[in-house]
């Protein structure tokens, strides 16, 4: 019997938060779950009230929603896990992916791959009377992509509900091929369910890697979706919607992250800078996307984006790939 397609939407700090998480469930649909964009953990602090209310059960009811976490301090850890149980949660995500210089260099996200000793004292203060399931989520190295072999071996002694692998190193960033053998690989060693990361783009390319990495458990997706929303649907089975569908639903997308972003920020200028972030991926919808990006940076105001957006949803859509 073959498992049922299970799809996450992956953590994109800055664009995929709860609105963002709300406005695709309702719009496009097709995610089983997502998990949120990391929250940075200060030692011996707690969580800022803005970041709990980014992951709090109410702001996030269309999408099952499973918060993350990164740190490298075990008892600042584990009272985080506590404070997210209170919140409503059963289940968290440890980061251990992010590639950025200024958390891995801190030994922070990938930081810590080199280091599968610090990693397993984490694990065994962090979960001792844990009160949650943990996952964690990683790369295949920081600088060595064989690292992944020992830090596996690791997780493999510890209860997890997963292990999410993003298919490349962190000093690869987000540029040049996943290493889809180095991923084959870590299924086989990984005890946990086993969910895969990177470059899902096309329903094409899709099939290819499911039958590359039989026995994925499931399949987390970040910027394929973020470019297309309907992929998701797609590799559920769902047709590509004709072109005037697939416009109403961009068009709402954009009205429901405008309107929450609305409530959620304080000024027209906050408001304005977010939505160019978003942005950078719709107008990946659209023939010209640069064209879109242009007219929407120059709107200097509130009346300018208005005419910016009515402009760009009467241009041409981009064909989304097979």
């Amino acid at each position: 019997m073959v498992p049922a397609l299970s799809l996450l939407l992956a953590p994109a700090r800055g664009i995929t938060d709860a609105v963002y998480r709300e406005a695709f469930a309702r719009c496009f649909g097709g995610f089983a779950g997502a998990v949120a964009p990391f929250i940075p953990l200060r030692q011996g602090q707690p969580m800022r009230p803005g970041e709990l209310r980014q992951v709090a059960p109410e702001h996030n009811r269309a999408l099952r929603t499973v918060p993350q976490l990164l740190t490298h301090h075990a008892p600042t850890f584990a009272a985080a896990l506590r404070e997210l149980h209170r919140l409503g949660h059963d289940e968290v995500n440890w980061n251990l992916g992010c590639p950025y210089p200024m958390v891995a260099k801190r030994g922070r996200g990938a930081g810590l791959l080199p280091h599968p000793n610090r990693i397993d004292a984490i694990l065994t203060a962090a979960l001792a009377d844990c009160p949650v399931r943990l996952s964690v989520k990683l790369r295949l190295g920081y600088r060595d992509p064989d690292e992944f072999r020992t830090v596996i071996e690791v997780l493999n002694r510890h209860p997890l509900t997963q292990v999410i692998l993003h298919a490349r190193t962190a000093v690869q960033m987000y540029a040049g091929p996943v290493d889809i053998a180095r991923a084959a690989q870590a299924l086989a060693l990984c005890r946990h369910p086993f969910v895969y990361n990177g470059d899902i783009t096309s329903p094409d390319g899709f099939r290819a890697l499911r039958q590359q990495l039989p026995g994925t458990a499931a399949w987390m997706i970040g910027r394929g979706a973020l470019i297309c929303p309907f992929l998701p649907s797609q590799l559920l089975g769902a047709p590509l919607p004709d072109p005037e569908i697939r416009r109403r639903q961009l068009r709402e997308f954009h009205d429901r992250l405008h309107e929450g972003y609305s409530q959620w920020l304080s000024g027209p200028g906050h408001l304005l800078d977010k939505m160019r972030e978003h942005w950078e991926y719709l107008a990946c919808g659209f023939a010209q996307p640069r064209q879109v990006q242009t007219h929407v940076r120059r709107a200097g105001d509130a009346a300018a984006y208005a005419a910016a957006v009515a402009w760009t949803f009467a241009q041409p859509l981009a064909e989304p790939a097979p």
